[in-house]
């Protein structure tokens, strides 16, 4: 298993961020789930047609006041299929793609919203909001330049141009933007802490924290500003002020890996290893499958020769998922680095076993063959035993090592 080291990252700017406790995405709707089927002797004058859809309509906005989403979704798609005219369906419907953060979904239903209504000063506003989320700098700027020109006391109008500008690289247009909707609104917490990422962004580092602190004060229980500060301070060499910033965020949230990573980045750096690996301990307590800090916390160890609480650390990963491809992986390369070759391998086979996919199963048998390459001689009748126990070997050049971060 070869992962590169992740360092702490920025917390992207996110001016429509779903609500708190959102729910994860929603599992595809099946095709044959959105038809509904049409009754005999149904009135499919346009009349009739508008009267169901307004009926389809009605049925949603009931199931969303009785927190069935998924269900509203399906009659809002029936009433948008009816009647493609009916106001509100696909504004609704995208709206609760949004709640569920599946914003490529979401566009679509704003698309088909402003085409047939471009009065929907809401439905214009959100798609820029959500061509933003998804990258589509460009798209929302042209969305949302309109917007705010005809409706310039449009506050979050300005703020997702704000961050549509950050995304192309257009800082001073961003604060600009972000300042105008702060004046329209004041007090936004993530608004705030989104004119701070652009000052940070422009080297305004003594703005960016007052911004940061700003944002972190209007919403005490959110743990973005904090990463963003710690960012901020780590790239700017101020590790106390670093892991001051990140372990305030990790108070506010202790189930994201960002406060966590961005400490161990910090430790590691002032080569205080000893601390970063009480880190990842902590982490993987709260995240046993998550298989990326394992191996990176079996490699610190390793690198700090403690081999020993290692392999320890990997055990414990194959004990908390005994069938997990990749926790057999990490223990094959923790029993390899304490010198059991034979372990190892018996390991690492295992892993190319309950692999599924075919580039996973490759990149078991390229730390196998790199396990072969560096084998002392004695090991040579135990490799020789495996390459022919699994032919695919003989006739292949053996893999070079997996890069070390």
């Amino acid at each position: 298993m070869v992962w590169s080291p992740r360092p702490a990252r920025a917390v992207p700017i996110n001016p429509a961020a779903a609500p708190a406790g959102a729910a994860a995405p929603a599992p595809p709707i099946p095709d044959s789930s959105i038809y509904f089927p049409r009754p005999s002797g149904v009135d499919t004058s346009l009349a009739g047609r508008q009267k169901r859809a307004r009926e389809k309509l009605r049925m949603g906005k009931a199931l969303e006041r009785a927190q069935q989403p998924a269900a509203a979704i399906l009659a809002y798609q029936s009433a948008a299929q009816i009647d493609p005219d009916v106001a509100e369906a696909n504004y609704r419907m995208g709206m609760l793609f949004l709640s569920r953060n599946q914003i490529k979904a979401a566009a679509a239903c704003f698309v088909q919203e402003v085409k047939h209504h471009p009065e929907n000063q809401a439905a214009a506003r959100q798609l820029g909001i959500a061509y933003a989320r998804l990258g589509d700098s460009n798209s929302a700027i042209r969305q949302l330049e309109p917007i705010v020109r005809k409706h310039p006391e449009d506050a979050e109008a300005w703020a997702a141009l704000g961050f549509a500008y950050m995304g192309a690289k257009r800082t001073g247009e961003a604060d600009g933007a972000l300042r105008r909707a702060l004046s329209l609104r004041p007090g936004v917490s993530a608004w705030h802490r989104d004119l701070g990422v652009v000052l940070a962004a422009e080297g305004r580092g003594a703005e960016a924290r007052r911004e940061y602190r700003r944002a972190a004060e209007l919403d005490p229980h959110d743990a973005t500003p904090w990463i963003n500060l710690g960012n901020l301070e780590r790239r700017e060499n101020r590790a106390d002020a670093a892991l001051e910033a990140y372990r305030a965020a990790e108070v506010r949230d202790t189930l994201s890996p960002l406060p966590l990573e961005g400490q161990i980045e910090v430790l590691k750096g002032a080569g205080r290893t000893a601390e970063a690996g009480d880190i990842y301990r902590r982490w993987l307590e709260r995240r046993p499958d998550d298989h990326r800090a394992r191996l990176d916390a079996v490699r610190l160890f390793d690198e700090r020769g403690r081999s020993d609480i290692s392999l320890e650390i990997a055990r414990q990963g194959v004990r908390e998922d005994p069938h997990s491809a990749d926790a057999q992986l990490i223990l094959g390369m923790a029993l390899q680095s304490t010198g059991d070759w034979s372990g190892g391998l018996a390991a690492m086979r295992q892993a190319e076993v309950w692999f599924r996919a075919p580039e996973d199963k490759a990149r078991a048998r390229a730390l196998i063959g790199s396990m072969r390459s560096q084998a002392p001689d004695s090991l040579r009748d135990m490799f020789v035993a495996d390459s022919l126990a699994h032919p695919e070997f003989l006739d292949s050049p053996v893999p070079r090592p997996p890069a070390k971060p």
